[in-house]
């Protein structure tokens, strides 16, 4: 996002938190339905996630994004597409690709389990220009659940002098 959300970058973090809660564990209650079990429901109606479509095309149909304004939510979307173009920790599979597998298959486990999406800086390692599909980890120290996590790459957005 950075260099890509310029001046909304102020809605990296709740966009971030839109697709954390598109995908979150179950609550429990059948008044509380939604997150992993409605996206699971979802993906067996509609399959929402497909390999050949777009991680974009997708979080476009669930509509997430489009809360904040069309500027960010295209921004976002932007950014989404070019992962397209990004390496992913698996040989072979570009990041928009990993990520759609990823889900694919996490959605139609089993036991699916809950995603979260973190963010890393590209530019911190020399490894940390690619999207990271991590298949059970615990980002959340203070949950004791397992997750599927997708890291996404970040850059500092660069001001215009």
């Amino acid at each position: 996002m950075g260099m890509r959300l310029k001046e909304h970058d102020i809605y990296v973090g709740s966009l971030q938190e839109q697709l954390n809660l598109r995908f979150a564990p179950p609550m429990g209650s059948k008044e509380a339905f939604g997150g992993l079990d409605e996206m699971v429901a979802l993906q067996k109606e509609f399959e929402v996630f497909k390999e050949g479509r777009r991680f974009h095309t997708s979080i476009s149909v669930l509509g997430l994004a489009g809360a904040a304004s069309h500027a960010t939510k295209n921004r976002f979307h932007d950014y989404l597409a070019s992962l397209r173009g990004m390496k992913s920790n698996i040989p072979g599979q570009s990041g928009d690709v990993a990520i759609v597998k990823a889900l694919v298959r996490n959605l139609a486990a089993k036991k699916p389990l809950p995603v979260y999406f973190e963010l890393h800086d590209m530019n911190a390692t020399k490894d940390g220009k690619r999207v990271i599909v991590t298949e059970r980890a615990r980002p959340l120290f203070y949950m004791d659940q397992d997750y599927l996590v997708i890291s996404l790459p970040l850059a500092l957005a660069v001001k215009a002098k």
